[in-house]
């Protein structure tokens, strides 16, 4: 994947344009227009100018090493609100919000288990992710780093290794109740040793199970059933951020 490859993704993800990054920053559309088609490579100061634009680590934007996001803050920028949950959101100059949730990586999977099954989770120490959304939302949204192969299906609705996911909390309260699979067919579903992204393939109400469905069609990622009393949190996944570029 090339820079301009990288630069259209942003400007798609974040709902963009030439012009507005030149109403924004001292880039002109015209330069914007070349990085595009690839007719001119970047400076060294406007990499600077973008990736401080969009959030996103300098070596990521110019070379694609390393993680697309950076967490070290807004510089100088107080949120423009928090939540009770803790949920940060920052005004965009297009309309939109950065949001920034607690990240639970691979690594910290173990760890974050723990947490939530001894005491109510407040968000501990783990390190924060960002994700451009269109809106503010209620409830607890965290960002989970997807492990293993088993939403992979080489096609775009794949969760590969390595990907970030927004997810948000759906309350014990409700999962008598029959769970949105439709609007939401992804979810975070965490047990008593392990974390797992799955589809929702069928929900007994009844019998209080769901059973669980990867994307994979290999015969290793068979259906299983859970009992939903050996859950302990359900999130259904809001969006994603690829690690693949």
């Amino acid at each position: 994947m090339e820079f301009k490859n990288r630069l259209k993704y942003l400007l798609e993800k974040e709902g963009v344009t030439a012009y507005r990054i030149w109403k924004d920053t001292s880039i002109t559309k015209g330069t914007i227009a070349n990085y595009i088609d690839g007719k001119t490579n970047p400076n060294k100061s406007n990499i600077s100018i973008l990736a401080n634009y969009f959030n996103v680590n300098e070596q990521w934007l110019l070379k694609g090493e390393g993680r697309m996001v950076r967490n070290e803050g807004i510089k100088g920028e107080a949120p423009y609100l928090t939540t009770k949950s803790g949920v940060k959101y920052y005004e965009m100059p297009n309309g939109r919000y950065r949001m920034r949730v607690p990240f639970i990586p691979i690594k910290a999977y173990a760890k974050y288990i723990d947490e939530y099954r001894d005491a109510e989770f407040i968000g501990g120490e783990f390190e924060e992710f960002d994700f451009i959304v269109d809106k503010i939302g209620l409830g607890r949204y965290f960002a989970f780093e997807i492990k293993g192969d088993s939403m992979d299906d080489n096609t775009k609705r794949s969760l590969s290794n390595g990907d970030i996911v927004l997810a948000r909390e759906l309350g014990k309260e409700h999962w008598r109740n029959k769970l949105h699979t439709d609007d939401f067919p992804n979810w975070i579903i965490v047990l008593d040793n392990t974390i797992l992204c799955k589809q929702i393939a069928e929900q007994n109400t009844e019998k209080g199970y769901i059973v669980c469905r990867s994307l994979n069609s290999s015969p290793e990622y068979t259906d299983f059933e859970i009992k939903l009393d050996k859950v302990y949190q359900l999130c259904n996944i809001v969006q994603r951020v690829s690690s693949v570029f």
